[in-house]
């Protein structure tokens, strides 16, 4: 997606003591406000043109270090910030969008718009979701033991409102789904219980199964 609207100048002696996550969250902020889908190349070039004193190579300052942005997506989705990833593209949570605008206000005169208020059937909706995570068997389990629990696959499937049969690309989307809903109320516990069980069932998410089941669908 190329870069639609007027770029904004910042500080150099501002922006470079500001660390390289918050740079890069606002860069993708930059991007989300021109609409359309976000890509990793998107975000390198963005946080290249906007901070190029921070994300330049050092040999070649004509050009970006993409290497410096791209080892940031597990810290972003560990935080909360941001969901997806360089195949599927990126997109802001609410919580990546409020911290955004504390960024902006720390670069000075460019502060970001606040994300309008979410409407109250939202914000229901979410809650009755987060409800049933941290009251799951999955997460309590996870509570307990941590990194070290051994969330079975049948109950992550059945914390997504999936079954066995369900494919790939459902239970990515539903466990997306759930971040959004955790990050409207800064669940950051909960965040990182998604984010174990991406990892824990990488080849479950990343395997199709040709069976169509009912998904989860959410309204805005």
């Amino acid at each position: 997606m190329a870069i639609k609207v007027d770029v904004p100048k910042f500080d150099p002696a501002v922006y470079t003591k500001i660390t390289i996550n918050d740079l890069v969250i606002y860069s993708i902020y930059h991007l989300h406000k021109q609409g359309g889908e976000i890509t990793s190349e998107d975000i390198i070039s963005t946080c290249f043109t906007l901070f190029p004193r921070r994300f330049s190579l050092r040999k070649y300052p004509q050009w970006p270090d993409s290497a410096v942005i791209t080892r940031r997506w597990s810290d972003l989705r560990n935080k909360g910030y941001v969901v997806g990833n360089t195949a599927r593209g990126f997109r802001l949570t609410a919580r990546g969008i409020r911290f955004a605008a504390k960024v902006g206000t720390a670069l000075g005169g460019q502060r970001v718009p606040q994300p309008r208020t979410i409407p109250p059937e939202v914000k229901t909706r979410a809650g009755k979701f987060v409800h049933a995570m941290e009251t799951s068997d999955a997460f309590l389990h996870f509570k307990k033991y941590g990194i070290h629990a051994k969330v079975g696959e049948f109950d992550f499937r059945d914390l997504l409102l999936c079954t066995m049969e369900s494919p790939a690309e459902v239970l990515k989307r539903n466990i997306e789904q759930y971040k959004e809903y955790a990050g409207i109320y800064d669940r950051q516990d909960l965040l990182t219980f998604l984010n174990f069980c991406e990892d824990r069932f990488s080849d479950v998410l990343n395997t199709d199964h040709k069976q169509p089941v009912r998904q989860l669908r959410i309204k805005w």
